[in-house]
């Protein structure tokens, strides 16, 4: 009980500071309450794969994420199902095992943060991004359908 009267250590150490941009102030952080499966390596790049690429099935993932570990992928599946942000659209176990995986809303919502990094990086890793080297803007990234999911989550 006493856990729940206690402050969260983030507003023990946060309320003498002046908010700078935001309206309110926050029980807990909610960047790292959401890192969760989203901080660990590699499952970025799958929802990027998912969701961007269509690239919807086990091997089809190992393909497309040189350097992941089979075990590391299947884990990162299994933690992004159990946190919601992505479900099996088709689950066979007869042989051959199919799987295709999709994103939920929370998966669309996370992959939209995720078009902001993509953008940021577009941005300030040009020179390593493009062959051209030229920065670009967030409209000349993405097609109509994504700035929609942009403007939506704003």
């Amino acid at each position: 009980m006493q856990d729940l009267l206690a402050e969260s250590e983030f507003r023990r150490t946060h309320k003498h500071l002046e908010l700078r941009f935001l309206k309110l102030k926050f029980a807990d952080c909610p960047v790292s309450t959401t890192l969760g499966v989203l901080g660990k390596k590699w499952s970025l790049l799958i929802l990027r794969d998912i969701a961007a690429y269509k690239v919807d099935r086990f091997n089809r993932l190992l393909e497309s994420l040189p350097g992941i570990p089979s075990k590391v992928l299947a884990t990162r599946l299994k933690e992004l199902q159990q946190e919601g942000l992505i479900w099996p659209v088709e689950n066979r176990r007869s042989h051959p095992m199919i799987v295709r995986w999709a994103l939920t809303e929370k998966g669309m919502d996370a992959f939209t943060i995720l078009m902001m990094i993509a953008a940021y990086g577009s941005k300030w890793n040009a020179h390593r991004v493009f062959d051209d080297k030229k920065p670009r803007k967030l409209c000349e990234l993405f097609n109509e359908d994504a700035m929609k999911l942009i403007e939506s989550f704003l």
